[in-house]
């Protein structure tokens, strides 16, 4: 046999192969001890044939759910990598850290499960510690999505000549301590979720922190406080993730470039995601291996519409190095072009092309989207805000997608409304202010209020009344800055109004959360998550879009240099801070759509289900006929009868 560090050279690498390969090493071992230990003494000296003689894959989404792990090329160095850093971290009295950016589907989880576990073999007293977001992803007996839930099937499939002797799940495995020990060396397996005393008062051989760049690690400075545990803990530390944003610890150490233990796990290194991997030069594919250019050919001319869906949802192709299996993911819903470069091409900045997927703007604007039922503009109680009088006035501030009834009664239902505002003024760069109303049942836009120039003070009471109007409609706005406080301070504090939407937050020097009202737009990753949500819901028919401005003002909205601008307002040189729109305000009525706290209307008695019946039904109708015969106005619009009968869904079909 050759040397240690050739040994893998012997495992073949196609699977139909490498399945017989496995299959007769194992029967040969079976019969032959003298065998089973060259087999066991060749996988201990040598990391990569352990890792490809004896460890398996489990893909839940695969055709074959368990594979063995055959190691891509860009897997080898960063499993000896992980090892050097834990040798290293041993023989130094320093500190030592491994950062690894990845692009998703790598394989890295289980990679450094199988290089712990490699360890945790033959290694006395070797204590390993694994570090996930939350309690759920810790441990479980039955959810292969736990981390330790992989590591214990991974030691399952290994051969029994290979763990411990008298190892068993009984004694080795506790689910509430989240351990998985070595009788053999008492090494050990120990799981954690990410709080401030991560390992307290213990000592670990070494720390991986999974997934630390994700938003739910970052938030609130939670890698912060988990890492500065764990340092106190352990002289090694692994940090393996995609990136979630531009912040964090995990963002800082995979942007220095100074970071000595620094190694990508890269999808353009991956062989089994690079076929027929091509780059468009001028509107042709051209094969970045010469040998696959036939193929690339078909496929991009068997591919072309899918292909156009790709750039008209904003993803680059000219120029780019591609592959059709980085463009069957570009392709998935709510794969926006930042999504992807986080994901995929390890971009924290996701400078790439529009805000908005093209196509979906443009199935909305085509599908959804038609002239207001009614415009003009509301008159109210100046003391109250109650509404006096609707006057229907062409170009008017208020757009209504639904025939107000008698007395101007909005129809029956549950609404939110969703507001950005903007900060005033008569100047040319003034901007609008905007509340967009929906139908929180049906996910229906029913109305838009459009002012430019108003003051924050006056625009709360007006956005006030429409909602008192719209049946005491659920109301979210954008916080952030003085425009947002100023406007909050109007609604809570000045005219009362309380079914408004409140978001959780971390509190600051202490534990658990307190309820903050309205949305926060403090980053672009703020208005990212605004704005992939409501792209998603437009794209599932969760939120369904009436008003054809908005959608133009989605699709002016793009990235640049890693901020997402509007195009409109940065050639008009609008200040960022006082513009307001009606995507945004959009994108919060959307958020009052998923936010399952507004409860208010939901519990109707059969009573007052007969006082106030659905609007459009044969009792509204009955209702609406009473009213008018009493009002002397029975057949004062024959085509109000008619709107009458086919209810609001009228306009849409």
């Amino acid at each position: 046999m050759s040397t240690a560090q050739n040994l893998i050279d012997y495992v073949p690498q196609d699977v139909d192969d490498h399945l017989v390969w496995r299959i007769h090493m194992r029967q040969v071992a079976a019969k032959d001890r003298h065998v089973r230990r060259a087999l066991y003494s060749a996988a201990m000296d040598d990391l990569p044939f352990f890792l490809a003689a004896f460890c398996w894959l489990i893909e839940p989404r695969a055709e074959v759910k368990t594979i063995p792990f055959i190691p891509w090329p860009l897997q080898i160095p960063v499993a000896k990598m992980m090892n050097d850093t834990i040798t290293e971290s041993q023989k130094s009295d320093l500190p030592v850290a491994l950062t690894v950016p990845k692009s998703r589907a790598q394989g890295a989880t289980y990679l450094y499960i199988y290089v712990l576990m490699w360890r945790w073999l033959k290694e006395r007293i070797f204590s390993a510690g694994i570090v996930t977001r939350n309690e759920q992803l810790v441990d479980s007996k039955t959810d292969s999505d736990a981390i330790l839930w992989k590591v214990w099937w991974g030691m399952r499939q290994l051969p029994a000549w290979v763990l411990p002797r008298g190892f068993n799940e009984r004694d080795h495995r506790s689910l509430s301590d989240h351990t998985i020990t070595n009788p053999d060396t008492g090494a050990l397996f120990q799981g954690y979720s990410a709080t401030g005393d991560v390992g307290r008062g213990g000592r670990k051989t070494v720390f991986v922190m999974d997934e630390i760049g994700s938003e739910e690690f970052s938030s609130a400075g939670k890698d912060y406080k988990a890492l500065s545990a764990v340092s106190h803990v352990s002289k090694c530390i692994f940090l393996i993730s995609t990136y979630g944003g531009e912040h964090g610890v995990f963002y800082e150490a995979a942007e220095d470039p100074e970071n000595p233990r620094l190694i990508r796990m890269d999808w353009k290194e991956n062989p089994t995601q690079t076929r027929n991997a091509y780059v468009m030069r001028e509107g042709i594919a051209v094969a970045v291996d010469p040998d696959e250019q036939a193929a690339v050919t078909d496929y991009a001319r068997t591919f072309a519409r899918q292909l156009q869906r790709i750039e008209r949802r904003g993803h680059q192709l000219e120029g780019k190095f591609r592959s059709p299996w980085y463009d069957s993911h570009c392709l998935l819903p709510g794969a926006t072009p930042q999504y992807i470069a986080r994901e995929l091409d390890m971009d924290p900045r996701g400078a790439v092309g529009k805000v908005f997927a093209l196509d979906v703007l443009d199935r909305m604007r085509e599908k959804c989207c038609h002239r207001p039922v009614w415009q003009g503009k509301a008159v109210f109680d100046g003391d109250t805000m109650e509404l006096r009088g609707l006057i229907a006035q062409p170009g008017g501030p208020l757009s209504l997608w639904f025939t107000p009834g008698l007395e101007h009664s909005p129809p029956p239902g549950r609404f939110g409304v969703g507001c950005d505002i903007a900060a005033g003024g008569h100047s040319d760069s003034a901007s609008n202010s905007v509340a967009s109303g929906v139908n929180m049942l049906s996910g229906e836009q029913v109305m838009e209020y459009v002012v430019r120039g108003m003051p924050p003070t006056k625009f709360a009471r007006i956005v006030v009344g429409l909602c008192r109007w719209l049946r005491n409609a659920y109301l979210g706005w954008e916080l952030t800055g003085p425009t947002g406080s100023t406007f909050g301070h109007e609604v809570m504090d000045v005219l009362r109004y309380g079914n408004i939407y409140y978001r959780d937050v971390d509190a600051v020097g202490a534990t658990g959360k307190h309820r903050t009202p309205g949305w926060a737009n403090r980053t672009d990753e703020d208005k990212e998550r605004l704005f992939d949500a409501l792209g998603l819901a437009m794209e599932e028919d969760v939120y369904v879009p009436r008003s054809a401005e908005m959608i133009v003002e989605c699709g002016e909205y793009e990235w640049v240099k890693g901020k997402i601008v509007h195009r409109a307002s940065r050639a008009a040189s609008i200040a960022p801070a006082s513009h307001g729109d009606r995507c945004i305000a959009a994108g919060v009525a959307n958020l009052l759509l998923g936010d399952r706290r507004s409860t208010i209307g939901l519990d109707k008695t059969p009573e007052s289900m007969e006082a106030e019946p659905p609007y459009g039904c044969f009792a509204w109708r009955h209702q609406q006929a009473g009213l008018r015969s009493r009002s002397g106005n029975e057949h004062e619009d024959g085509e109000f009868d008619l709107r009458s009968v086919l209810g609001i869904r009228a306009e849409t079909e």
